[in-house]
């Protein structure tokens, strides 16, 4: 039979329907394809959110008593009960490397991009305090260059000038390859240059050649040390204070240099309690040193970096202050029986790629007070020593399985508390 020529686009006609009608289905699909992915990641965002707002943090009490606390509860704590409250993975506190930081004479170290005089009073502004106005002489050193970039004996100048009651002001520059102390008085200071007044003649200096500012009106805090708290921040800073109060969303602290200010939790890495109470243990003299590698090779102790020079890293995460250490190696300190404890971290340092395995003792007077034998695949080990009644504490880093190859061992963020 022959087809009827009426009957073509009929076919046609139901062929292009059935195609729209699949294309529909098509879109349909992707459609709902989208909107489930919509959906998943919205459930992804507010899981997130609800995981960094419930962060879980571990507190430690001043009876020795820690366990984990999420924080909604950190009302319930009593405040004055708090020894150390450490925030769940923190990023680590890398070196500053970026921007200037501001050391006041309470202890805070502020890290800012923004730097500028205004009267008498430094603007800055950091993610601990927001856009903040620090009077003057609340400030005792600005550091327009990261103090890695300023040598080991510069650095220490920087400080002890800053411990010194200057009559003056004095700014560290850098000419021909050296670091320059200039007496003078500051006349302005913003992101880019100092303005100096010196040898009676007001010059102005590039911020890329300036080191460090030591300002002379700096005033120690009227508040007594051993009330002062630190909040440290996730960016490696710290605000110092009297605590006030701790709510699932921030810290408050009466801080001698700033007021009353109220830090939000999500920029904080830690709470010290005990930091008023504590003196760091890079800061004092050992009174007796003993150094002998496995043939006798002797590798000298540093302070506040690795043996080898570089900054104290352990696992990724970078300490400011502290001791570099290689096996053997004994340092001895006189506590005079000032101290109740010892606290610190410690490890194997990064810089030679995880070998090396080491014997970390502390001594009191003689009498082993702890023992811990670690390699660089290891996680880093916390001390909290009690050393009450001691006169003498020894640190000793001795030999383990593997003689001494690549034993370059760390006593980071060493403290002895009161």
């Amino acid at each position: 039979m022959r087809e009827s020529v009426l009957e073509k686009p009929r076919v046609e006609l139901n062929a292009g329907a059935q195609r729209t009608q699949r294309r529909a289905e098509i879109l349909q699909r992707a459609a709902s394809f989208a909107s489930l992915r919509l959906i998943a990641t919205a459930l992804l965002a507010l899981a997130l959110t609800l995981t960094s707002s419930s962060r879980a943090a571990t507190v430690r009490l001043r009876d020795g008593a820690e366990r984990a606390v999420e924080p909604a509860a950190f009302s319930s704590l009593a405040v004055a009960s708090i020894e150390e409250l450490q925030l769940a993975d923190p990023p680590p506190p890398n070196r500053w490397r970026l921007g200037f930081l501001v050391q006041t004479a309470a202890g805070d170290l502020l890290r800012t991009e923004r730097l500028r005089l205004r009267d008498d009073r430094l603007m800055v502004e950091t993610p601990l305090t927001g856009l903040a106005e620090l009077p003057l002489s609340a400030a005792s050193v600005v550091w327009f260059a990261p103090p890695g970039a300023i040598s080991e004996m510069t650095r220490r100048e920087i400080q002890q000038t800053a411990a010194s009651h200057l009559r003056q002001d004095a700014l560290f520059v850098r000419k021909a390859g050296e670091w320059v102390r200039l007496d003078g008085v500051l006349q302005s200071l913003d992101e880019k240059r100092v303005v100096f007044r010196w040898q009676e003649n007001e010059r102005e200096v590039p911020i890329a050649v300036a080191g460090a500012l030591v300002l002379a009106a700096s005033q120690p805090p009227a508040t007594p040390r051993e009330k002062l708290a630190a909040v440290g921040g996730r960016d490696g800073s710290r605000l110092v204070g009297e605590l006030r109060s701790l709510t699932p969303d921030s810290v408050t602290l009466d801080a001698p240099s700033l007021g009353a200010v109220t830090v939000p939790l999500d920029s904080v890495a830690v709470v010290d309690a005990l930091w008023g109470r504590s003196v760091c243990v890079s800061e004092l003299e050992p009174v007796a040193v003993v150094e002998a590698g496995w043939f006798g090779a002797r590798f000298p102790w540093r302070r506040d970096a690795s043996v080898s020079g570089q900054p104290l890293t352990l696992h990724g995460r970078t300490f400011e202050r502290g001791l570099g250490v290689h096996s053997r190696s004994s340092l001895a300190y006189q506590l005079d029986k000032k101290f109740s404890l010892f606290t610190g971290v410690i490890g194997l340092d990064d810089d030679d790629g995880r070998p090396g395995r080491v014997q970390f003792v502390v001594r009191g007077d003689g009498r082993e007070l702890f023992r811990a034998t670690m390699s660089g695949v290891d996680n880093p080990k916390s001390l909290r020593v009690p050393v009450a009644g001691v006169e003498r504490m020894e640190l000793l880093v001795d030999f383990a399985r593997d003689e001494d190859t690549g034993d370059r061992a760390d006593w980071a963020d060493l403290r002895l508390v009161r």
